[in-house]
């Protein structure tokens, strides 16, 4: 029994990790060639892997196909006929993209970093490497070995992942009891279609392997925050910070467990935050197009991300451009860039586009709570009383009263350092993003999801996690402008 177990659970392992990943680096490798490599490919590809197999096998409803093992063949099939093509006439050998596989890691140099720390340092190293090993562990075991329990995890992903896996395909048209995995209609049906997926590639839908999907996100966050960061700082103690600090916030162990989506959210708006930074760093206009790319899939993972992250994201983004004047000249750019233009063109179309034209066909809401008939909840009173909630939510020892030292020490080095434009919009992404969810409960029906302790704590743990993320680079006092 114990052996059945153990190769179930490797089986398991191996298609949540494969299956997203071969057309995620045929995907990058198509759009943006070699330009990511080792690690970062691979972070990279897997994330955008998971849209790209939904999206597609959601795209090809309107022609009712399927949803299985052969369907998905079919998308890697053309994709590796496009990546085939593009390399034929771009004359580029196979072994440069082959080389972007191999993965480097010079232990000498991470040796030489730990030794030039001090020794509470190398404490807070070696304590951090612990912690954030010993999450990944326990986050697996779960993933492994424990069932979906959380309500809106069995509501909104389990149950239309069920329907969509039993009846092969989704169902565009008709009733709205019938269309789209008969799920929450106001919620994207991706998630939904990724387990359905990978439920064929098991031949069956366990309950309990299905979660190493968040189990995987989490693993991915943790190595891409730990690359970014060293290559950045090339400090080993600058670069455990931030594992430090993610692993201490609450309810992260719950999400890299179960499908409620703030986590993914989270992810995809730390990969869309670092491919803002790394333009704006580098004034490299490919991560333009990548950007537009990330934000096209975070919106369908859940619809926080079209009103919420990704937007507010951008904005802050546009006010570092302005106030370092560079606006107008970005946007010319981006006008006269036929490669990245396109790119974008072709991202919104495949990505952002069907399932908004499903929405206006059904008259799908965004707002899936809303209690008015526009569809947006506007409140006709100010809800003032959930600020009588932040006082325990924030002091108290099993929330966030640990992690506001390092973000209060965050904010202090930002203003001391507030002429580094770059890493103020690290910071400034946050902060907008904190404030417009305080605005959505303040001045919506949200309100009570403030006063019974529920959404609020969720929000506000994956805020903190997207600053926390780039707490080695922001903390960092060698790379000041």
């Amino acid at each position: 029994m114990f052996e059945s177990s153990f190769l179930l659970a490797i089986k398991a392992i191996l298609i949540n990790v494969l299956v997203p990943l071969i057309p995620g680096i045929l995907f990058i490798w198509i759009f943006f060639g070699t330009k990511f490599k080792g690690i970062l490919l691979y972070i990279l590809a897997r994330a955008v892997g998971t849209g790209v197999v939904a999206f597609s096998l959601f795209n090809l409803q309107f022609i009712r196909f399927g949803i299985g093992m052969w369907e998905y063949f079919t998308i890697v099939g053309i994709l590796l006929v496009a990546f085939i093509a593009i390399m034929y006439f771009k004359k580029v050998a196979i072994k440069e993209y082959f080389k972007t596989l191999k993965m480097h890691c010079k232990i000498s140099e991470i040796k030489e970093s730990y030794v030039s720390i001090n020794k509470i340092q190398k404490i807070i190293v070696r304590w951090g490497a612990i912690l954030g090993l010993g999450m990944i562990l326990l986050s697996l075991i779960r993933s492994t070995h424990l069932p979906t329990y959380a309500d809106d995890s069995f509501y909104n992903r389990n149950g239309p992942a069920l329907n969509i896996y039993q009846d092969g395909w989704v169902k565009m048209f008709g009733e709205k009891t019938e269309i789209l995995g008969r799920g929450r209609l106001g919620y994207p049906i991706y998630v939904p279609m990724y387990k359905a997926v990978i439920s064929d590639f098991m031949w069956w839908f366990n309950d309990t392997y299905i979660n190493l999907r968040q189990c995987l996100a989490f693993l991915a966050l943790l190595l891409f925050v730990i690359k970014i960061t060293r290559d950045k700082t090339k400090n080993i103690f600058y670069t455990i910070l931030p594992v430090i600090g993610i692993c201490w916030l609450p309810l992260v162990f719950f999400h890299a467990g179960e499908w409620y989506m703030e986590l993914p959210s989270a992810v995809f708006s730390v990969l869309t935050i670092w491919a803002f930074w790394k333009f704006l760093e580098e004034k490299d206009y490919s991560y333009v197009a990548l950007w537009i790319l990330l934000w096209s899939i975070v919106w369908q993972i859940k619809n926080d991300g079209f009103v919420v992250y990704f937007p507010w994201i951008v904005i802050s983004f546009l006010i570092i451009l302005w106030m370092r004047k560079h606006l107008s000249e970005f946007f010319s750019w981006w006008v006269k860039s036929t490669k990245s233009l396109w790119s974008s063109v072709f991202y919104v179309i495949w990505f952002l586009l069907p399932f908004l034209i499903i929405r206006a066909i059904h008259h799908i809401w965004l707002n899936p709570v809303a209690t008015t008939e526009w569809g947006v909840g506007i409140s006709k009173v100010v809800h003032r009383e959930i600020f009588s909630q932040f006082p325990p939510i924030f002091t108290q020892l099993d929330n966030y009263s640990v992690v506001l030292i390092p973000i209060s020490l965050i904010i202090y080095v930002l203003y001391m350092q507030r002429k580094n434009l770059n890493k103020l919009f690290l910071a400034l992404s946050w902060w907008a993003i904190f404030v417009i969810f305080t605005l959505a409960f303040l001045l919506t029906e949200n309100y009570m999801r403030v006063m019974n302790q529920t959404t609020v704590n969720r929000v506000f743990t994956m805020c903190f996690l997207m600053i926390l993320a780039f707490s080695g680079i922001l903390l960092h006092k060698q790379h000041d402008e």
